[in-house]
């Protein structure tokens, strides 16, 4: 893994079908910089429910960017809504409520400033 962090980024208008496409990027991304599994997994979990969360809830252009460090995994997806994403409660029945708590359950760290909703991932490199 080379000293510099290596990132890989995406910006797009709201469409329900982006997370698939950015689930499907982060995947070939994280092969390719060695991230193991099954932190891989969580990271792509992580990426379908932020990017979902900033479709539907979001407003305006959306922007994702995984940024993979020697041992950090870090996923940001960024858009104009000011509100913060917030730990709900969802109900037995409820269709929703569920992405954001799914996110404080596999990272180890998560924050959302409002415009920006974050998470980490602390990994070890897969072998050669």
């Amino acid at each position: 893994m080379p000293a510099a962090p290596l990132t890989c980024q995406a910006a797009f208008l709201p469409d329900p079908t982006k997370a698939g496409e950015m689930r499907q990027t982060t995947r070939a991304f994280l092969r390719r910089c060695r991230v193991s599994q099954p932190v891989a997994g969580f990271v792509v979990l992580a990426v379908s429910e932020l990017v979902t969360n900033a479709v539907v809830h979001g407003e305006g252009e959306v922007v994702f960017r995984i940024t993979v460090t020697v041992d950090v995994v870090r996923v940001s997806v960024t858009d104009r809504n000011p509100a913060p994403a917030v730990l709900k409660e969802a109900g037995p029945d409820g269709e929703s409520g569920r992405g954001i708590r799914l996110v404080h359950a596999i990272s180890d760290a998560w924050e959302s400033s409002g415009e920006e909703t974050w998470c980490e991932f602390r990994y070890a490199r897969a072998a050669a």
